[in-house]
């Protein structure tokens, strides 16, 4: 494929992302669990004959339930072993949720070893 036609693929994609991502969050409860189905969901638009779409978000936004839903089904059988509690991450606020990816982003650690500091 092109170089045109890829950069048509992703401006086509980034307006979507957003919305995409707070999906994909809400459903899922991680952030990086969200960005893998967000990823995935625009390969799969990649792959997709984008002329048959009448309307992107809404195949999109199917796609990445989709996604989402596969993934908690896999997702429930593990947490039937796990003996400790589920908690889901810290929630997102909306400025980590910009058009441009969270992974662009820096990370910040939360808690740490307080004593790794002074190594």
């Amino acid at each position: 494929m092109s170089d045109i036609a890829h950069g048509d693929t992703a401006a086509s994609f980034e307006p979507h992302r957003r919305h995409l991502m707070a999906l994909a969050y809400r459903m899922l409860g991680s952030l990086a669990e969200a960005e893998d189905a967000v990823q995935d969901a625009y390969l799969r638009w990649h792959k997709t004959e984008r002329a048959g779409v009448e309307n992107p978000r809404a195949f999109l936004s199917r796609i990445v339930t989709r996604l989402c839903l596969d993934q908690l089904k896999s997702a429930r059988s593990w947490r039937e072993t796990y003996v400790g509690p589920w908690l889901p991450d810290p929630v997102v606020e909306g400025a980590m949720l910009d058009a441009d990816t969270a992974s662009d982003r820096p990370r910040r650690r939360i808690g740490g070893n307080p004593g790794a500091a002074s190594l």
